[in-house]
């Protein structure tokens, strides 16, 4: 048998070299990752390698590094406010006068949020995921799609499941009710509306639609009513709510009545009207045996349940009225008493006929307390006055633009016959009618011209400008075209420097429609202010929270303020007109000043309100004095505020005419440079 040769394995030779290498290289190796760690914790020593922050947080301050609580640190290179993406930032920090590196680290954690958009969609109309949330948020781009679509072919009620995945890949989902209809489920119309059409019940076009008819008599009475609709063979249901939430209107009607007469609640009222059925009742029945004058008060309540109250007068008598026509002067004793009956009578209060209807009279007849009967009735037709025969060709305007009605009553005008407004020459007939049915014609000669003429400017005027603060151009200035009305004011300031004390140039321009154009120009005053403008709004919020009060109407605010300068400023002959502010805190501080200083205090502390104010000055090369024009809504009227002829005057809220009636130059002004004054006396307002 042969034997097997047995073999071994060489043994491996170490070599020298290596072996040199590994005894030198992982000493070395250690030291420097020993060193490495030795410098990173001296660099970073006290400050964190990185921060991590939410992505759309703004960048933290430098201290936020820091390890400890105390230190300062602050950014090397001032980093972005708010990073837009996630990822690593290097930045660096200096810190104990080193500058260290760090890492912003942004990341996206949250997952996009929104609020589901509730929808009623057409049948057949496809909506975008986009379109079922609203106030979606996320600090990226958020992608949007169905996860539960509807059946947008098929009429029913779906909770659709909207997915929101930002770039991140956070997740979030809405759940939406959405309702596919053909209709409407539900239309609700106030009594009186027209009918409704197709369009305002279906939610999108249909070729073929059957609806139940819907008659005016349904729009008259509240309910709620059952249409059914088919559209392109779809057959749904819409509840049709009509309702009353108006309450009905009515004037009451005096009755003078012969002793024994029946009476009904209807009797008492005229001019009822209401879009349902209206019932009129006693809110309690009338005394049937009682010969005094009483009042009755009824109750009109319509088809909604809505309730108004209606006051009347209710005479028994055997006398028979006196027949009066209306008219807008006072009636006298002796067109009511019979001449030679009685030796001195008189009424109890002034009685003016101008409301067509039966009145009962107080009246005092030799000492004796009495009564007197009128009937008020109104035959006299309307007057119509053409004022303005005379207009613009290619310009339609309103009867009344052109001419006046004047009646007792209430009285319309128009034309019989609209004008031709491309026809230079032609008849043209107005019609008027009052409230009793009188009839009236006026016809005139209509000429219609082409408009060349340019608007007219009003309000310019030189101002004064504080250095560096804005100035008010045009705050009181406006224009006027008597073809076009009002038109835009615009000022070329170009010459204008308001930050160098000096007198500069303005001009004016106001443009019509057919480019007729007017300029004006004006001197702007830029000068300095010895009171800031702070200063000026502290010493008017001061005196504001001591005189006004929140529940106080703008007309109540006005006046106090009026009453209080008028008060508290005295008249001393000396002033700086050209720093009203400083006038102004100074009459408001010291309690002393002229014409000017009253008029600047009052303009400070109107300020402060809702009125609309205008400053005015005395038209006089000579001698100077300045007011204001106020308005709170019911017109401008004059307000000073001055009390430089003490109790002579209380110029509050005047007309041009009441100014005239106590000096004709004291309030002396270019009506050219200012809006309109009222012309009939001030009432107070809201």
């Amino acid at each position: 048998m042969r034997k097997r040769k047995q073999t071994t394995q060489p043994q491996k030779r170490e070599h020298p070299l290596r072996n040199l290498i590994l005894a030198i290289v992982l000493p070395v190796l250690a030291l420097v990752i020993a060193v490495s760690f030795v410098l990173m914790s001296v660099v970073y020593g006290g400050v964190k390698r990185s921060l991590a922050i939410e992505l759309g947080d703004e960048t933290p301050d430098a201290a936020a590094f820091l390890r400890r609580d105390t230190g300062e640190a602050a950014y090397e290179t001032a980093p972005e406010l708010q990073y837009r993406k996630p990822g690593n930032y290097p930045l660096r920090i200096r810190f104990e006068e080193r500058t260290v590196p760090v890492v912003l680290r942004v990341r996206d954690t949250k997952a996009p949020t929104a609020e589901a958009a509730e929808q009623t969609v057409p049948m057949g109309q496809k909506v975008t995921p986009d379109r079922l949330i609203k106030n979606l948020k996320d600090e990226g781009l958020v992608k949007v799609t169905f996860e539960q679509s509807p059946d947008f072919s098929a009429i029913g009620d779906y909770e659709a499941v909207v997915l929101l995945e930002d770039e991140s890949g956070n997740r979030s989902r809405v759940t939406v009710p959405v309702y596919v209809r053909t209709a409407l489920d539900e239309l609700v119309l106030e009594a009186g509306s027209p009918v409704p059409t197709a369009d305002e019940l279906l939610l999108a076009a249909y070729s073929d639609v059957q609806i139940t008819p819907v008659t005016e008599q349904m729009m008259r009475t509240p309910d709620t009513y059952t249409l059914r609709i088919t559209a392109d063979g779809t057959e749904s249901e819409t509840r049709l709510v009509v309702r009353d939430t108006i309450p009905p209107t009515g004037r009451g009607v005096t009755q003078i009545l012969t002793p024994g007469t029946a009476v009904k609640p209807d009797m008492f009222v005229t001019d009822v009207f209401d879009e349902t059925a209206v019932t009129v009742t006693f809110a309690a029945p009338p005394d049937l045996m009682s010969l005094d004058p009483q009042t009755v008060e009824l109750t009109l309540e319509d088809r909604g349940g809505n309730v108004t109250a209606v006051y009347s007068t209710l005479l028994f008598t055997n006398a028979v009225p006196k027949v009066i026509e209306a008219r807008n002067m006072g009636l006298s004793v002796t067109e009511i008493l019979e001449e030679g009956t009685y030796t001195e009578a008189s009424l109890s209060m002034q009685f003016i006929p101008d409301d067509v209807g039966q009145h009962v009279l107080a009246v005092t007849v030799d000492g004796v307390r009495n009564i007197a009967l009128i009937d008020v009735k109104d035959t006299t037709p309307p007057t119509i006055t053409v004022m303005r025969p005379q207009w613009y060709l290619n310009t339609p305007i309103a009867a009344e633009g052109l001419a006046s009605a004047e009646d007792v009553t209430e009285a319309s005008l128009d034309y019989l016959k609209e004008p031709d407004w491309n026809r230079e020459t032609q008849e043209v007939t107005l019609v008027s009618t009052d409230t009793s049915g009188n009839r009236a014609e006026q016809t005139f000669t209509l000429t219609l011209i082409h408009d060349v003429e340019p608007p007219e400017l009003f309000g310019v005027r030189d101002l004064y400008c504080y250095v560096n603060e804005a100035a008010s151009y045009v705050a009181e200035v406006f224009a006027w075209d008597d073809c076009d009305g009002d038109v835009a004011v615009t000022a070329d300031t170009s010459a204008v420097d308001t930050s160098r004390i000096g007198n500069y140039t303005v001009v004016y321009y106001a443009e019509d429609k057919r480019g007729n154009t007017a300029y004006k120009k004006a001197t702007i005053h830029v000068v300095t202010s010895r009171v800031r403008e702070d200063r000026a709004q502290e010493v008017a919020d001061e005196i504001i929270q001591k005189i006004l009060t929140d529940d106080m109407t703008l007309a109540e605010q006005i006046e106090t303020i009026y009453d209080y300068v008028y008060q508290n400023v005295h008249y001393v002959a000396t002033s700086n007109k050209q720093d009203w502010r400083s006038e102004a805190v100074r009459g408001l501080t010291s309690g002393r000043g002229d014409c000017f200083t009253s008029y600047a205090a009052a303009r400070l502390l109107l300020e402060q309100t809702d009125a609309e104010i205008r400053s005015v000055q005395r038209s006089s090369p000579n001698t100077h004095h300045y007011w204001l024009l106020v308005n709170i809504g019911t017109g401008w009227y004059h307000y000073d505020a001055c009390r430089a002829w003490t109790g002579k005057y209380r110029c509050f809220m005047w007309t041009d005419a009441q100014t005239r009636r106590h000096s004709s130059t004291y309030w002396n002004y270019d009506p050219s440079l200012y809006p309109p004054v009222a012309t009939e006396p001030y009432q107070g307002g809201n």
